[in-house]
């Protein structure tokens, strides 16, 4: 039975993985953009941001989840957090916005820091999550310098 269950448990994180590493090509791939055609540097831009604003709501919606597993209403305020941060980064310049929207995934670093400290999230998704948001916020930095 404890095989079965280790077994399942790094099948999981394995396909976590796997996603969130392909869920890094729209931050990446805006950079790639705007190496080789600055041409397209406001829609490179406008793609990876509201990429990053899109994540900070779906990393949002993760801690609903866990406030509906453990019943709290502190968390389900706390998941709504990411969005309200990066929609009105959308509505910014660039530079400001590109800010807003790194600054969003470091404050969600603390979050992810707080659930795990409470163990509401796996070891392995915590050290994922750390890895997946700092790409994140480098790339997003990057693209205020590219």
């Amino acid at each position: 039975m404890v095989k079965s269950t280790q077994t399942r448990e790094q099948t999981l994180a394995f396909h976590a993985r796997l996603a969130g590493v392909a869920g890094l090509v729209p931050f990446i791939a805006p950079l790639m953009v705007l190496w080789w055609y600055p041409a397209w540097h406001d829609l490179a831009i406008a793609t990876q941001h509201g990429y990053a604003a899109l994540i900070l709501s779906f990393l949002g919606g993760i801690y609903w989840g866990v406030a509906l597993h453990r019943s709290t209403a502190r968390w389900i305020w706390l998941s709504v957090l990411p969005t309200l941060w990066a929609w009105p980064a959308l509505l910014l310049p660039a530079g400001l916005s590109a800010s807003m929207l790194a600054s969003g995934f470091v404050l969600m670093t603390l979050l992810d820091t707080i659930a795990r400290r409470e163990a509401a999230i796996r070891e392995w998704f915590f050290r994922l999550r750390l890895t997946l948001s700092a790409v994140a916020t480098v790339c997003l930095v990057a693209g205020m310098f590219v």
